[in-house]
């Protein structure tokens, strides 16, 4: 009887742990395959501010980016995300960077603005400083894609292609961006709906 209390005692304990640890842990939902869309207003290199209010009705493409990621410098080299804004031209497409300030990847909007200018990126690009717009989506990485359908609702999250690496040629990879807007502009389901994203850790 004695040990059986004991035992109890020791769960109540791990119990009550759980507890405190689960309410002091950040919430980073949001970002679910079915959910509205987390709002945002966030400033482009330029010092305009974009709210994604703005485009309601619209179906928008967001693109976690940083530039000192090697992954996010292969995909603007290769033009995968500029040729795919520019071939989706209903689309909104916008970059977020939540790279913090302070942290050794971040770079100043002017600096920015010359990596984007020799790459060719042509889309708005977002700051996120405080990382509360990628926390709330849930972003992972470097590219992180999801996808907004016009009601508001997000209809795919996940990597860019099936191609970590970068060995294929673009015309043999499975771009799920891509097929998903096609299927969408053909009154059709985004599939697969997820994906496991790759990339650089979003640097909060």
């Amino acid at each position: 009887m004695r040990i059986e209390t004991k035992h109890l005692r020791a769960f109540a304990l791990v119990a009550a742990l759980a507890a405190v640890l689960t309410l002091a842990s950040p919430v980073l939902a949001g970002g679910t395959v079915g959910d509205t869309a987390p709002g945002f207003t966030l400033t482009d290199l330029e010092g305009n501010s974009h709210s994604l209010a703005d485009f309601a009705g619209k179906t928008v493409v967001l693109e976690w980016i940083n530039p000192n990621c090697p992954f996010t410098d292969r995909h603007a080299k290769e033009s995968t995300m500029t040729d795919l804004a520019d071939k989706h031209g209903e689309v909104v497409w916008l970059g977020i960077n939540s790279t913090a300030e302070g942290h050794s990847d971040f770079l100043e909007p002017a600096e920015h603005a010359a990596w984007a200018e020799d790459r060719g990126v042509d889309y708005a690009i977002l700051y996120d400083e405080t990382g509360e717009t990628g926390k709330a989506y849930g972003a992972k990485t470097t590219p992180h894609m999801y996808i907004i359908d016009a009601d508001g609702t997000i209809v795919y999250n996940g990597a860019i292609d099936d191609d970590p690496a970068g060995r294929q040629d673009q015309a043999q990879r499975a771009n799920y961006v891509d097929s998903g807007l096609v299927a969408m502009a053909g009154g059709g389901d985004v599939d697969p709906a997820s994906t496991k994203p790759y990339g650089c850790s979003v640097k909060y």
